[in-house]
């Protein structure tokens, strides 16, 4: 008799569905003697890449193949990126269909005997018929070729039958309802078991699960909802016991096992296919670009420059990769500024292109990271662009290749602890306002209200710890994209996201498994930051020219980021980064490439050492055969390519393997595949000779690159970027610190900000009426404050604004505001809070314009309730009663003016986050005494020395010691300068609730040098 196979099963892919992974599914089946196995999961292949490689892995032979159910369960729609920690009812989130919604009507196995059947089924799962019960046989029949169908509905196998070539009567182990419609139709029949449940312990977590998906409670749960309580996975020896009274479904079992020999959806890469208007050949078309950008980079072109673009261009034809340069090439020209980065910045086609921006000869870059004969990889090129376009330029993307040949990559939503541990509650009926204390007592049985049932409790935690990690949807990928040739549902499950793209069924690793070409296109704060401000300049005559500007060659710019001054520069401005270019004294290129990789949290041990050695430390290589291969990191493995390159020289590795390793430290792929590649590296280098301590050392230091890393060509487009910016931040910083503000800034506050422009020696004036803009903008060394930093100003507002002072001038006086715009009492309030309004308004208290502006004895009688309201009770409740008694009155004498000052400066910071004058510090004037201790700029030259300052927090990080006690890097600033502190586990624990505060702390501590960047060890802190 031959082996029986299991053609049906349901994995947690089918999403809100299956209790069991993919994994669990495959090693329970593994054990129980099963030779073949077919996931088919419910209307989708979510899970198809991991059963592939989870099969062969066990030994496994995979069937490919989905069940396809009319209806709408289960739900497999998109869910928002935020839901996963969403604690809105499932019915709110487009998770399932609600209660009450029909039940799955029709349902039919469909397996892929070829790769035109899995592309059938693929668009079969991509037209989305499957909830159309009149559509849904014609659809089944339409793309039925490669196909083995098999149903248990009488209805459907009528439908279907003549129709289809591979057309089967399903029976179940207990199931056999459809065995007389085969005998009256001449149907064969076909053994399938099933596989939902491998326990008994699954059937309460699907319940769970189904109630989640339909929006319901356990109790309320109609069973139509849910899998057959008999739905267990059963040994193949059973399965002949049990089917042994229809042997020809046995047989046919065996015949369809063996027909199904689709084991992979790999059939090589797809790229897209590129058509130019004027009909040339891509390979010319690719040829002639490259030369015509390649005078535009490099003028006459050196015997050098000729012979890396004639090697590269071959290798990109032969390789079959020419489309793609093509292509990302017309999608990096649809955009103002961009930053082609990855292992793709080392290639000189991809510079000549423009699709990156460093020169990799003269920066010695690694072609062969990227691509070489040996690697089977594609091409990976990402992309940045100005993060408030890129939205607009995925969309124009799409029109330009055809929507039907594009889709976004999804990202696969799984339930994390809170979510799991709060949608179990709901489903098992626990009110809204109790879920809080069952939280609590999930983690700690003392703290368990005595209104709990404690057995409820127990059955929830326990339910929720099951289903944590299971996905239970799709989101979808910030920037991923891909671009087929022909229509992609041939190649994939297309869906629609919840933002209306086409919707890849696949994450970022299973896109990249079936061949589908990803192309990242991904947002950049501070590509918007340089781009406005180059139209900030031109727009005062100033224009630099992108094919000569030439940032890394600036002498001052240099020397301004080996000071550390660097707030505001793209990805050199955390306080880690300008910690380091003061201890390393390092502002040229070279050693900000060196920085921007090196910085990675992992590698902060290996990160003094560097810094020792760039200092005139003596050092040696680990091994002589790494002699001069890291030299200009000081032997200190920096980038991902060093780990091949160490890989290669001390184990004898080939490039290919080389690069799997460097894969699998910076995937994070598991210790079990670590370890493999682990004791290989450590037997190849003895083979070569090395010895055990040298092996020990060089694996430690590759292991920095586990999770987190960049390539040298990554991370020198980062430092094109960061001298771009840095060049600005030093010649032109009026319209650069406007930029930085106006696009959200980076590490810190609009407030740090501001700041730091003053300290720059820059004027900060508005927001002004008649001057400011919706964002900032800049005039010689002026930063003018926009609209859009009015915390309570709408946008509608705003635009009415600018509108009408475009059409009809600037404003003379209020009065002449109130009659050509009509505002809400909450935007005039907004205005004057602000100071918005002081430049027209004739020298009024701004209670007075408030006044004036609301107009009327009813509306000022309100107006001033409002206003003492604003400017008093809110703005003054932290300052001292004699202000807050001022504020109230109408005593205009020269004291309560000043006292109503104070009061106003304290809405206006509330309005904007910082003070039009002045730090926020001087909110707190009264409370300082005399002798404010040293100032911020001071701190350096006080080594060793305890000290008092005052500083104002902008901007902090946690860490875990090695003993995994919580400790804290923030950094505080003054008028004067941007100072960090540490607090060790000791003080962290003392302090930390005062660091969600925003206001003035009094700070005492030592002065300690680290390495040339000076911090201070933080022994005492209290509020001001």
């Amino acid at each position: 008799m031959p082996a029986f196979s299991l053609l049906r099963s349901h994995s947690a892919y089918s999403f809100l569905y299956g209790p069991r992974s993919i994994e669990d599914l495959v090693r329970r089946a593994r054990e129980l003697g099963y030779a073949r196995l077919a996931l088919t999961d419910i209307n989708g292949l979510y899970g198809v890449h991991r059963f592939i490689e989870a099969a062969r892995d066990a030994g496994l032979k995979p069937i490919l193949g989905a069940e396809l159910r009319s209806g709408t369960e289960p739900s497999a729609q998109p869910i928002p990126p935020a839901d996963s920690t969403s604690a809105a009812p499932a019915r709110a989130v487009g998770r399932g269909p609600v209660r009450g919604a029909p039940a799955a009507r029709l349902s039919a196995l469909a397996l892929a005997t070829s790769r035109e059947g899995f592309a059938n089924l693929c668009e079969l799962l991509s037209e989305g018929r499957t909830t159309d019960t009149n559509e849904f046989a014609p659809s089944i029949a339409r793309l039925s070729r490669g196909l083995v169908i098999a149903s248990e509905s009488p209805e459907l196998l009528t439908a279907l039958a003549g129709r289809v070539e591979h057309l089967y009567a399903g029976i179940g182990p207990r199931s056999v309802g459809a065995v007389a419609v085969a005998r009256r139709l001449g149907l064969p029949l076909l053994a399938l078991g099933d596989a939902t449940f491998l326990e008994p312990e699954d059937i309460p977590v699907h319940r769970v699960l189904r109630s989640i998906a339909t929006g319901s409670t356990i109790g309320g749960l109609e069973e139509s909802r849910c899998a057959p309580a008999d739905a267990f996975i059963i040994d193949p020896a059973e399965a002949q016991r049990l089917f042994a009274s229809y042997p020809e479904a046995l047989a046919a079992n065996a015949e369809v096992a063996a027909l199904c020999s689709l084991d992979s959806v790999f059939d090589g890469f797809i790229f897209p296919a590129y058509r130019s208007a004027a009909g040339q050949e891509p390979a010319f078309l690719l040829r002639a670009r490259t030369f015509e950008g390649a005078e535009l980079r490099y003028g006459e072109l050196s015997d050098a420059v000729v012979e890396r673009i004639e090697y590269e261009l071959e290798l990109i034809c032969r390789r079959g990769f020419t489309d793609y340069f093509l292509a990302v090439a017309d999608i990096v020209g649809l955009a103002s500024r961009t930053c082609g980065r990855g292992s793709g910045a080392a290639s000189i086609v991809s510079y000549c292109l423009g699709i990156t921006n460093v020169d990799p000869i003269r920066h010695r870059l690694y072609f062969e990271r990227f691509l070489n004969a040996a690697r089977p990889d594609p091409p990976d090129i990402d992309v940045d662009f100005a993060w408030d376009e890129r939205d607009e330029l995925i969309d124009r993307v799409i029109e330009r290749f055809g929507r039907e040949n594009c889709a976004r990559v999804a990202n696969h939503n799984c339930f994390r602890p809170r979510s799991a541990f709060r949608e179990t509650a709901k489903a098992y009926g626990v009110p809204e306002g109790e879920i809080a204390k069952i939280e609590r007592a999930a983690f700690d049985l003392d703290e368990r209200p005595e209104e709990l049932d404690a057995e409820l409790w127990r059955e929830i935690g326990r339910i929720a710890r099951r289903i944590e990690g299971l996905p239970r949807g799709l989101g979808m990928h910030c920037g991923g994209l891909v671009i087929t040739p022909d229509p992609i549902r041939r190649h994939a499950p297309i869906g629609a996201s919840a933002e209306g793209y086409p919707l890849l069924a696949w994450e970022k690793e299973g896109t990249e498994a079936a061949g589908l070409v990803k192309i990242d296109l991904l947002g950049n704060r501070s590509l918007a930051v340089i781009r406005d401000a180059l139209a900030d300049l031109a727009e005062q005559g100033t224009v630099i020219d992108p094919y000569s500007w030439n940032p890394i060659d600036d002498r001052e710019t240099r020397e301004m980021l080996a000071r550390g001054d660097s707030m505001g520069v793209f990805y050199i401005e955390s306080p880690a980064m300008r910690q380091l270019q003061k201890k390393t004294g390092k502002g040229d290129y070279a050693h900000i490439v060196i920085h921007s990789s090196i910085i990675r949290p992992a590698a902060n041990k290996f990160i003094s050492e560097y810094v020792e050695r760039l200092k005139g430390k003596p050092w040696a290589p680990l091994h002589p055969r790494l002699a001069r291969v890291f030299d200009e990191t000081y032997g200190i493995l920096c980038y991902q390519e060093d780990v091949s390159k160490t890989a290669v020289a001390l184990a004898g590795f080939d490039e290919a393997e080389a690069d799997a390793l460097r894969k699998i430290l910076a995937k994070k792929a598991g210790e079990a595949k670590l370890k493999v590649y682990e004791e290989r590296f450590r037997a190849g280098c003895r083979e070569r000779g090395v010895d055990e301590a040298t092996i020990a050392a060089v694996w430690e230091m590759m292991l920095s690159f586990d999770g987190y890393s960049f390539c040298k060509p990554h991370s020198a487009s980062y430092a094109m970027v960061s001298f771009q910016s840095a060049y600005l931040r030093f010649h032109h910083p009026a319209a650069f610190m406007a930029a930085v503000i106006s696009n959200g800034g980076g590490y810190y506050t609009a407030q740090a900000y501001v700041s730091e422009a003053r300290r720059m020696g820059l004027a900060v004036f508005g927001p002004d009426l008649n001057r400011s803009r919706l964002r900032y903008h800049s005039r010689g060394s002026t930063v003018i404050v926009g609209f859009m930093a009015i915390s309570r100003l709408s946008r509608a507002a705003i635009d009415a604004i600018l509108s009408e002072r475009e059409r009809g001038g600037d404003f003379a006086d209020l009065e002449d505001l109130s009659r050509r715009l009509t505002l809400g009492r909450e935007e005039c309030i907004a205005l004057v809070a602000s100071g918005c309004l002081d430049g027209i308004a004739q020298g009024l208290s701004r209670e007075q314009q408030a006044r004036r502006l609301l107009g009327g004895r009813r509306e000022e009688r309100r107006g001033a309730s409002e206003q003492r309201e604003l400017f008093a009770s809110a703005a003054l409740a932290d300052t001292h009663p004699a202000a807050r008694r001022t504020a109230r009155g109408a005593d205009l004498s020269e004291t309560a003016a000043r006292r109503r000052s104070e009061a106003e400066r304290r809405a206006e910071y509330e309005n904007l986050g910082f003070l039009r004058e002045g730090h926020p510090i001087s909110l707190w004037s009264s409370r300082i005494r005399v002798e404010r201790g040293l100032r911020g700029a001071e701190l350096e030259s006080h080594r060793g020395k305890c000290v008092s300052l005052i500083g104002w927090p902008v901007t902090q990080k946690e860490v875990l010691t090695k003993d995994a006690l919580p400790m804290a890097f923030v950094s505080f600033e003054d008028e004067t300068a941007i100072f960090e502190t540490v607090l060790f586990p000791e003080q962290h624990k003392r302090f930390r609730p005062l660091l969600f505060e925003a206001r003035p702390f009094w700070l005492r501590g030592v002065v300690e040098d680290d390495q040339g960047a000076f911090y201070l060890r933080v022994e005492d802190m209290e509020r001001v």
